[in-house]
């Protein structure tokens, strides 16, 4: 740190605000008041799956992730791999949800089965980040609508690994009505989907289960649509389509 302390604070906030692994960012505001303080303007941080393997005495790993989380004066970004609760991602949302453009969630479905009627549920507490531009969400469970507005913004969603109802992903992606890149990957419990995304141009899904899929797609601007797992495609008339994958050792 002292062949930086002559830095100007402009030039040590820029360099230090490219730090984002939340390991790195506690050490960094142990070195010295001035580096805690610039620590406040890094836009994103990613707290891998591993962040919190000995937290600190009487300190849960939610609480971690909100004392660091409200110390930045403007969260862009915001990666959780670590297991949370979802008061805890309710209460780090409400301090930072408008401000975020980017979120990744790791919500491990599995473990959450015997509270899959919590109110709110993990998926309404992401409604809080009203402003985003992408989500990312790893093992999610959707057996209920969430309570969500529309995403005005959000032009990226990624869903990777879910059990969900079809209705339910109905309601999701109505949310999202500007998306250009959807991908939905490792999906169960899907038998018909409808999509009607009027501005979608890249599209990738991946269903698997008892019976097989089956799709319609109404995006007049798709250029890539890549499918695996439907028996049934329809894709009405579109003048953009560039790229084209199906597979599916039983489809039509």
């Amino acid at each position: 740190s002292s062949e930086m302390d002559p830095l100007p604070d402009a030039i040590l906030q820029y360099i230090l605000s490219h730090i984002n692994n939340a390991r790195d960012v506690a050490a960094c505001n142990c070195v010295s008041k001035r580096w805690k303080d610039s620590m406040a303007y890094i836009r994103m941080l990613y707290f891998p799956r591993n962040s919190f393997d000995n937290p600190s005495l009487g300190e849960s790993t939610d609480d971690i992730v909100k004392r660091m989380v409200s110390a930045v004066v403007r969260l862009e970004e915001l990666v959780v791999y670590s297991p949370f609760s979802t008061s805890g991602l309710a209460s780090w949302l409400s301090l930072v949800g408008m401000s975020l453009s980017q979120l990744e969630l790791r919500m491990d479905y599995l473990a959450e089965s015997q509270d899959s009627h919590e109110s709110p549920s993990k998926l309404d507490c992401i409604g809080a980040a009203r402003n985003l531009e992408s989500l990312k969400l790893w093992g999610v469970l959707m057996m209920h609508s969430p309570k969500w507005d529309v995403f005005q913004n959000l032009r990226t969603l990624e869903i990777i690994g879910a059990r969900l109802e079809e209705p339910v992903l109905t309601v999701v992606l109505q949310s999202c009505p500007y998306l250009r890149r959807l991908l939905l990957l490792g999906c169960e419990g899907v038998a018909s989907i409808s999509i009607d995304l009027p501005y979608l141009e890249q599209c990738k899904l991946d269903f698997y289960g008892p019976g097989n899929c089956s799709l319609t797609l109404s995006s007049p601007k798709i250029e890539s649509l890549e499918v695996q797992g439907c028996s049934w495609i329809r894709v009405p008339e579109t003048q953009h389509l560039r790229n084209l994958s199906i597979s599916n050792s039983a489809g039509n």
